[in-house]
């Protein structure tokens, strides 16, 4: 029962974070799943469970900003959650650049920390439709998620085996070390 416990709420947690990060929570979402292949790599959670969690949480995360741009439509630049983020020159970057071309546009924003929040806003509020962003903010979570989590998982086979190896050299270095200050 434990395992499970541990996966729901990895998964709510992911989640979570991952819509926080785009109300403008200043936690990157990379760490998430950095975290999560740390994670799979100890053994904790299910690599299957780590990466759907963080492709949902992504999604969620992205459709929050699409769809308070869709709702509120220009306006949503005002919001007072979402103001500092959404400056006037940032909007009207993305606003040029996504009516010359916003799939692709929408695809580079998802590998973009620091224009995510405004691309994926301006998207929903210059009606780009629904199906397109999903289809295409899908895509780039996939890779999105496959890269953190598969560094996130080589990083934490490292760590483990340097952890084991620093508790070796321990076992070994301070006998040693002793018996110099000793002599």
């Amino acid at each position: 029962m434990g395992d499970i416990s541990l996966i729901i709420s990895y998964f709510g947690a992911a989640i979570g974070i991952f819509i926080a990060c785009a109300l403008g929570v200043p936690v990157p979402e990379e760490i998430t799943m950095l975290w999560a292949g740390i994670l799979v790599s100890a053994r904790d959670i299910p690599l299957g469970h780590a990466v759907f969690s963080s492709w949902a949480g992504l999604l969620a995360s992205d459709s929050t900003l699409y769809l308070l741009g869709r709702y509120f439509g220009r306006q949503v630049f005002r919001l007072p959650l979402l103001r500092t983020v959404l400056t006037e020159s940032r909007v009207k970057w993305a606003e040029s650049h996504i009516r010359c071309n916003g799939p692709l546009v929408c695809f580079i924003g998802r590998f973009l920390p620091g224009l995510r929040i405004v691309i994926f806003t301006t998207s929903g509020a210059l009606g780009l439709k629904p199906h397109v962003f999903i289809a295409i903010d899908t895509l780039a979570a996939v890779i999105t998620v496959s890269l953190w989590i598969s560094l996130g998982n080589w990083m934490g086979s490292n760590i483990i085996d340097a952890s084991r190896y620093g508790g070796e050299i321990g076992l070994i270095s301070i006998p040693i070390a002793l018996l110099i200050v000793m002599i």
